[in-house]
Order: C-alpha cells, then sequence, then structure tokens
C-alpha cells in the first residue's frame, strides 16, 4: 500500500475519539494542509495527519468528503518503531522497517476491532513529497480492497452493492422456479445428477456466506433480501438432493467423491479472485457427464434442471465482465468468453448423452431387442399380460425422441426386449415401465437404460 503526502502538516496529533473535531481541524486549517493522495484509489483524495517521535509512526487518513450517509470515519496505521533498526539507503533518501508491528484501526460511528500483524515499511522523502511504501504480511486480514470499501464507502460502492443484490436474488428466484418446476415432473433418481445437485448446493453456502461479507453495517438492508431468497435456495436444493438420490445405491466410492467435490468448492471460494478457480467454479455438470460416460446412467433432459443450475454462473460474468462489481476485481472478458465457453460445452455433451446416448462407453450400452421365436409364442408379457407374440395397439408419444424412434420401430418389427435377467417384454410396455423404474417388473434387478 502506497500513501504520497503532499507537504503535509507533520506532528500535529488528531483527536482519536472525536471525530467532529478532527474534521473541524481539517476543514480550518486546508487552505494550508495540502491534500495526499492513496495509490489504492486515485478517483479519492483523503486528509492525511502523521505523527512520528522515533519510536512510533502514527498515519491517519480521512476521506475528504462524507458518504452518501453523511458519516465520519477514518482508518489509523500505528507503526512500532522502538527497538526496530532500520536502513537508510542515502541515495535515494529511503528509510526501511522490516518486520515491524502495525496496528490497523477502522472506525466510524462505532469503533471496530484493533488488527495487529506484521509489515515492512518504507519512507521516501523527496524535495516536497514524502511516499510512505507499506507491505503487509500474507497473513494479515487487513487490505487494500477491505480499507478502500471501508474509507471510501460512497455513491459508487452503493450502486455496486445495488447490483449485486438484485442480481443474487434474480438468479436465486429463477433458481427457485426452475426447481419446482423439476420437481413436479418427478424425476428418477441418478448419481450424475445427485452428484452436480452437491456442487450446487455448496456454492449456494458459500455464495450465502460471502455475500453477508461483503455488505457494511450501513447498506445490510440490501443483504437481508438476498439472505431470504438464497435461504429459499438453499431449500431447493437440498429437496433436488433428496429426490436425485438413490439411498439403496448409494455407494462409499460416490461418498468419497462427494466429499473431495465440497473440498475442492471450498478451495475454488477461498482463491475466487484468481480467473483460473472463478472459471473453475462453473464446471458443474462434469461429475455428471463423466459418470454417465462411464456407467451409462442417462438422465431424462429437463430444461428446468438446467434452469436450476446455470443461472448462477452469471455471478462469475459479472465478476469479470461487469467493471464496477462489488469484488474490485479487473474486468477481464477474455475470462468471461471461456466461462460461457465452458457452459455451452457442457450443455451440449450433457444434451447429446440424454437425448441420443452418445459420449458413452460402447461396452455400457446394453442391446435389448431380439427377434421372436416360436418359443415367445407360449409365453405374456408380465406388464400388459398380453402374448408376446401380439403387438400392442398403442404407441409411445412420450419420452426421449431417439428411444421413442427405436421402440416404435423395434414394435413394427415384432422385435421383443430382453432384459440382462433374461426375462422377455413387449418393447412399448418394458420402456414405459423402465421411464419410471430402472428395475425388473419381475426379479427387481437393476436394469440399464435403452440406448
Amino acid at each position: 500500500m502506497n500513501i504520497i503526502l503532499y507537504a503535509c502538516i507533520i506532528g500535529y496529533v488528531i483527536s482519536q475519539s472525536d471525530l467532529d473535531q478532527a474534521y473541524k481541524y481539517l476543514v480550518q486549517n486546508q487552505d494550508r494542509l495540502m491534500l495526499g493522495q492513496w495509490t489504492a484509489s486515485s478517483d479519492y483524495l483523503v486528509y492525511i495527519n502523521v505523527v512520528y517521535d522515533n519510536q512510533n509512526l502514527i498515519m491517519q487518513v480521512y476521506p475528504k468528503k462524507h458518504n452518501l450517509l453523511h458519516e465520519k470515519h477514518y482508518f489509523r496505521l500505528s507503526y512500532s518503531l522502538l527497538n526496530n533498526s532500520y536502513h537508510f539507503d542515502s541515495n535515494q533518501n529511503l528509510m526501511t522497517w522490516e518486520n515491524i508491528d502495525v496496528i490497523i484501526e477502522l472506525q466510524n460511528n462505532q469503533k471496530h476491532p484493533l488488527t495487529i500483524c506484521k509489515a515492512t515499511l518504507q519512507l521516501e522523502v523527496q524535495t516536497k513529497t514524502v511516499i510512505l511504501h507499506s507491505q503487509f504480511a500474507e497473513q494479515c486480514i487487513v487490505t487494500e480492497e477491505r480499507i478502500r470499501l471501508f474509507i471510501f464507502s460512497n455513491s459508487t460502492y452503493q450502486m455496486q452493492a445495488f447490483t449485486y443484490s438484485m442480481l443474487l436474488i434474480f438468479i436465486s428466484i429463477v433458481q427457485i422456479i426452475s426447481s419446482y418446476f423439476y420437481l413436479i415432473s418427478d424425476p428418477a433418481a441418478n448419481q450424475g445428477a445427485s452428484m452436480t445437485i452437491s456442487i450446487v448446493l455448496t456454492q449456494d453456502i458459500f455464495i450465502c456466506i460471502f455475500s453477508s461479507l461483503l455488505f457494511d453495517i450501513p447498506r445490510y438492508y440490501y443483504f437481508f433480501p438476498c439472505l431470504l431468497c438464497q435461504l429459499v435456495a438453499i431449500f431447493s436444493d437440498l429437496k433436488l438432493k433428496a429426490k436425485l438420490t438413490n439411498m439403496e445405491r448409494q455407494k462409499k466410492r460416490y461418498l468419497l467423491l462427494q466429499i473431495v467435490e465440497i473440498l475442492s468448492v471450498t478451495f475454488l471460494f477461498l482463491r475466487i479472485r484468481h480467473s483460473i478457480e472463478l472459471t473453475l467454479l462453473n464446471i458443474f455438470l462434469v461429475p455428471q457427464i463423466a459418470i454417465t460416460f462411464y456407467t451409462g446412467e442417462r438422465q431424462r433432459f429437463n430444461i428446468y434442471y438446467i434452469g436450476a443450475i446455470f443461472p448462477r454462473a452469471l455471478l462469475s460474468i459479472y465478476a469479470r465482465g461487469f467493471q464496477d462489481n462489488i469484488l474490485e476485481l479487473l474486468q477481464k472478458l477474455h475470462v468471461v468468453f471461456a466461462i460461457v465457453l465452458i457452459l455451452v460445452i457442457q450443455f451440449l455433451i450433457y444434451y447429446c448423452q440424454n437425448q441420443f446416448g452418445w459420449f458413452i462407453l460402447k461396452r455400457n450400452q446394453y442391446n435389448y431387442f431380439i427377434k421372436q421365436t416360436d418359443e415367445h409364442t407360449q409365453s405374456d408379457c408380465a406388464i400388459c399380460l398380453l402374448n408376446l407374440s401380439q403387438i400392442p395397439e398403442y404407441t409411445l408419444n412420450k419420452g426421449e425422441p431417439f428411444v421413442l424412434q427405436t421402440i416404435n420401430q423395434a414394435s413394427r418389427n415384432n422385435l421383443l426386449m430382453k432384459t440382462p435377467c433374461n426375462h422377455q417384454f413387449h418393447p412399448s410396455c418394458l420402456s414405459q415401465w423402465m421411464q419410471i423404474n430402472l428395475s425388473c417388473p419381475l426379479c427387481k434387478s437393476a436394469l440399464p437404460q435403452v440406448f
């Protein structure tokens, strides 16, 4: 963090408790007190007061203008120089203190707790300016961004908070509506979809926690509507998770994979300021695509399922595509393009897997269809109770297009369907049964899907 002091008055101690007195002094002496510039934000000028007594260097920064709520606030950095030696570079007029204790205090109408951490301080004296270079240790939780959001809490931040809140509420509403319509369609349990919802649920919980840290106290009236919408969205995620999870088929390896998913999402959220990690947060369907590829367990395509998952990607697009975002991240359109491309690729692969049976290992594709023989004339279909040699009068008109075409063509060609457990059925009968239950009607053995 760099702060440039333009011929400031050095040595006058501003009151540490009475902000009104401090501002009164600054206004009365502003003709003699040059303004300082904090390089963390060149858009705002500040009053800077410095006290230096060979033992401590205390720097207090006051914004020249109050925010929209007319709050008086400042932050103070107190560097403890006692018993700490410094290095002086005579060529550059530069004094350097390393590994010194610094007390960071943020204060407005309510006093905040003190933060103590290690820092490196450099004091560079020029003809008309004094430049302070301060580098905090990595473990210090106070960053330039946090201080800037606090000290320059103005109309820009007001608009950032409003925009972020409206976006989050919109995403939550779309997700809630999509989840509702998807649930009333009575989807079958699917292991891949269950793992995808685990990612979504974890992300929604982190978004809820993360949002609570973004808003300062005067703007908490933005946070509460967001919190309400997010809690309802999380409840919808839990209902989806319960619906799509088959507890009878839940295996230890899937539980382990879900733990890995949660830990991975946690790691990515902790590094959300990095472009790669932010992009990877949007691979919602990758676990489901991978499980479908290896197991052949497909899911009936439903646009509401996509509507319950993809909208939260708008937060990543907002963070890198919107210049005045609340995270203060730089605008990087190539990251936005990468996120959109990843979403499109996921959607296309997912659609083709579930509608046409593409992108699935051949060894996982079971061929149900067999030709009729004379032996079949002596057996009945256990579903419709007609003889297997008799073709049902109805045809399928509901289901996946590829499967519908295959089943109806098989019925016209007098083919039958034989399960892995060696039971025979009419194609139209068994396919209708499998839309509801992927188990054999006679012995209840698990059935692979029709390709």
